[in-house]
């Protein structure tokens, strides 16, 4: 049994080849590149993207692996690549302590009342926009894209 917080083996015989990679960042940055300027610019659910990261990486990387919370730390803020996230809110839930779209910490979002003291508002992501207050957003759909210079989506 390994230590606690150590890395366990993966199943099957010790020494035995590794049945899968992490990509490295540079990696996934150039498929992704080539996915959105490729027949098709934009997709319309992580899952979707995914799948063609995964056959664009897997062209130089066979073993290659790699999930949507990685994916999505690696291109946020990637130029030519748009993220698009839809929210559902969720009343009086706390609100999260990290950022659910890219992980960063979040920030406060503070105001001065009348009386001259500050109060929290809610919370804000520097790196990726996301936004929460009394009601927390929850993301539920991440579309991608290619984004023109100023990063805004291409018609």
């Amino acid at each position: 049994m390994p230590a606690k917080g150590g890395r366990r083996d993966p199943p099957g015989e010790p020494g035995a080849p590794p049945r899968f990679r992490h990509p490295s960042a540079e990696l996934v940055q150039r498929a992704a590149g080539r996915v959105v300027r490729g027949g098709k610019a934009s997709f319309v659910s992580q899952a979707a993207f995914r799948r063609a990261l995964l056959r664009a990486i897997r062209t130089e990387e066979p073993l290659a692996a790699i999930g949507g919370p990685r994916i999505r730390r690696l291109l946020i803020d990637y130029p030519g690549i748009r993220i698009s996230v839809r929210y559902r809110e969720r009343p009086n839930a706390p609100p999260p302590r990290d950022c659910p779209v890219c992980g960063a910490e979040l920030t406060p979002i503070r105001n001065r009342t009348l009386a001259e003291e500050t109060i929290v508002l809610g919370r804000r992501c520097p790196r990726c926009g996301y936004w929460t207050h009394a009601n927390r957003r929850i993301p539920v759909r991440y579309s991608f894209g290619k984004s023109g210079i100023d990063g805004r989506p291409l018609p």
